[in-house]
C-alpha cells in the first residue's frame, strides 16, 4: 500500500513536485512539436493520434505496430512513443505518489487509482527479488499492464527511492521503444514478402489479443461487483 507523503514538505517543493513540473513542460513541448511536425510531415499528421490512442488502450507494443502499419518510420514511432510516455509518467506518477490518499477517495479517479495499484501489486512479488533489474525488464515488455506508470508504482511499493525509480523506468521505456520498433519493423518487412496483407493481419491479431484480455478483465470485475452485492 502506498502512503501519502508527509505534508511537512509542500508538493511543489518536493521531488514529486519537481517531476510534475518537468512533466508539464514536456506536455507543452509535446503539443508544440507535434503541431509543427503534423504541419510539415504528412505521415505524422495521419498517424499521431492513432498511435497515442493505441498506446493508451493497448500499450507500447500495440502503438508501435499500429504506427508502422500506418506508414510511419520506426524513428517517428520511437519519437512519439518516448515523448508521450515520458510526459504521461512525469505527470501521473508524482500525483499518484504524493496525493494517493486524496485520490483514492475521489469517486471516479479513485477507481482508476485503485485499478492501477492492483495491477502493480499483482506483479510486485515477482519483481521484488530482482529490484531495479526486475523493474527494468518489466517495463521493457511492451504490454498495457507493463507500462511505465505501473512499473514506477511497483518500484515505490518495494521501497525504491523516487529518483532511482524514475531513472530505471525511463531507461527501460526508451530501450523498449527503440528495440521493439526495430523488431516490429523487421517482422513487417519479412511478412510483407509473403503478401501485402500479412502485416495488417499481424496488427489485427495483436489488437484482437489486447481487446480480448481487456474485455475479460472487465467481465471479471463485473462478476466481483455482482458477488459483493449478493454477499451484502
Amino acid at each position: 500500500m502506498i502512503t501519502e507523503k508527509s505534508n511537512d514538505t509542500p508538493f511543489f517543493r518536493s521531488l514529486e513536485g519537481l517531476i510534475f513540473l518537468i512533466g508539464c513542460l514536456l506536455l507543452i513541448t509535446q503539443v508544440i512539436l507535434f503541431t509543427i511536425f503534423a504541419h510539415y510531415v504528412p505521415g505524422i499528421k495521419k498517424g499521431l493520434f492513432p498511435v497515442i490512442a493505441a498506446d493508451l488502450l493497448g500499450g507500447r507494443g500495440v502503438s508501435i505496430s499500429v504506427g508502422l502499419e500506418m506508414g510511419l518510420s520506426k524513428f517517428q514511432v520511437i519519437f512519439i512513443s518516448v515523448i508521450f510516455n515520458l510526459t504521461y509518467l512525469f505527470i501521473l506518477y508524482p500525483l499518484f505518489s504524493y496525493f494517493y490518499e486524496h485520490l483514492i477517495r475521489m469517486k471516479f479517479i479513485g477507481k482508476a487509482v485503485n485499478s492501477t495499484q492492483r495491477a502493480a501489486e499483482k506483479h510486485q512479488s515477482k519483481i521484488e527479488r530482482w529490484g531495479a533489474l526486475g523493474i527494468a525488464i518489466f517495463v521493457w515488455i511492451p504490454l498495457f499492464s507493463t507500462g511505465s506508470l505501473v512499473g514506477s508504482i511497483i518500484g515505490t511499493l518495494i521501497g525504491m527511492r523516487t529518483i532511482i525509480v524514475i531513472c530505471v523506468v525511463i531507461l527501460a521505456m526508451v530501450t523498449s521503444a527503440i528495440s521493439w520498433a526495430f523488431i516490429f519493423d523487421y517482422l513487417f518487412e519479412f511478412a510483407a514478402g509473403a503478401g501485402k496483407i500479412i502485416p495488417s493481419i499481424f496488427v489485427g491479431l495483436i489488437l484482437g489479443v489486447v481487446i480480448f484480455y481487456r474485455l475479460r478483465k472487465f467481465y471479471q470485475l463485473a462478476k466481483q461487483k455482482i458477488k459483493a452485492k449478493k454477499e451484502i
